[in-house]
């Protein structure tokens, strides 16, 4: 069984897990109650589909910093919008874990703007690492803004600060592996001692990609806290969208409320990346979540299906984009094309 095989079945059985977990939350829940929720919605559903696409500008704006070779004008942030748009609906379009977008987006900057893959690849992770980072600071905020939430019980606060230091511990370890080459290192040293010239050639490749990364933490700080806020306040967007779903919802919240959601759910969310679509364990924080908050599970699952269409909506634009723009061709990974 090939390794490409191995992670399409897990991810697969994820995927199984999660919808049992949907299956789970929609069976304990007045579904009634829901569709009562969401008929007073009507148009302005658009609202939170502006929001959301706002959310993919900014982390264009982010993930173009990573690339110092290209000016930072109106036009390549477009560019790597629409590319981002393409490689975020393939992701939710296929069972990998979030990942099946990468190569994609790697594809349609080489093909597209002449962007070598390894340039490519190495500014993917460097958006993806300070995404995440950006995220610390988000659920920070939330977790204090919980801590002074009179509803919620000692219980689900402390559950929530384990998470939160626990998530936050996997994120710091995750920038330091990249930091400090501790990939290529440990690798390089295992195959020195099992005598493998074959493995110890492979880490040296891996070298080569972390030295890209470094290079970028190590002489554009300036660049890397940029990109970090920019993904903070892309979070915080989250929030609003959240604010502004319980307003459609004829049920409003305060924005403090909104933030305390938003990040719980994201802790939830990326805790469980390996799960696509985050199927299920979205569905189940929100219920969980919201029913902590307002004493009614029902109103969570209906901010989860109004975030769940408004998903649909832009990443289905996304699917339809890709060929239209930038051709089929483009969007195929071709590996003997020079980095």
């Amino acid at each position: 069984m090939t390794d490409r095989i191995r992670a399409v079945l897990v991810s697969v059985g994820a995927l199984v897990i999660g919808a049992a977990l949907l299956a789970v939350v929609l069976m304990n829940t007045d579904l009634s109650q829901v569709r009562g929720y969401l008929s007073q919605v009507g148009i302005g559903i658009v609202l939170m589909i502006a929001v959301y696409s706002l959310a993919f500008v900014l982390d264009s704006w982010a993930w173009l910093m990573t690339l110092r070779s290209l000016p930072l004008r109106v036009v390549w942030i477009f560019r790597f919008w629409m590319v981002r748009m393409v490689g975020e609906a393939v992701n939710n379009a296929t069972p990998l874990a979030g990942m099946g977008g990468e190569p994609v987006k790697a594809a349609i900057l080489n093909r597209a703007y002449s962007i070598g893959y390894g340039d490519g690849f190495a500014s993917i992770v460097l958006a993806r690492t300070t995404f995440v980072i950006g995220l610390v600071p988000f659920l920070l905020i939330g977790f204090a803004l919980l801590l002074f939430e009179p509803g919620l019980s000692e219980g689900f606060k402390w559950a929530a600060g384990v998470g939160l230091v626990g998530l936050s511990a996997g994120i710091a370890a995750f920038f330091a592996i990249q930091r400090l080459r501790l990939t290529s290192r440990t690798g390089g040293w295992f195959a020195g001692i099992l005598s493998r010239p074959g493995l110890r050639n492979i880490f040296e490749k891996v070298g080569e990609f972390e030295d890209r990364l470094v290079d970028f933490y190590r002489h554009s700080p300036g660049r890397f806290m940029m990109t970090v806020m920019l993904s903070f306040i892309n979070w915080a967007l989250g929030a609003v969208e959240v604010w502004i779903a319980f307003y459609l919802l004829g049920s409003p919240v305060t924005f403090a409320e909104a933030w305390i959601i938003e990040a719980l759910v994201q802790l939830v969310r990326v805790g469980a990346f390996f799960v696509p679509l985050a199927l299920g364990t979205q569905e189940g924080a929100f219920t969980v979540t919201v029913g902590a908050l307002t004493g009614n599970p029902a109103l969570g699952v209906a901010v989860a299906v109004l975030r769940r269409f408004r998903e649909l909506v832009v990443l289905s634009a996304g699917l339809m984009m890709g060929p239209l723009i930038f051709g089929r061709s483009a969007m195929k990974p071709n590996p003997r094309e020079p980095s």
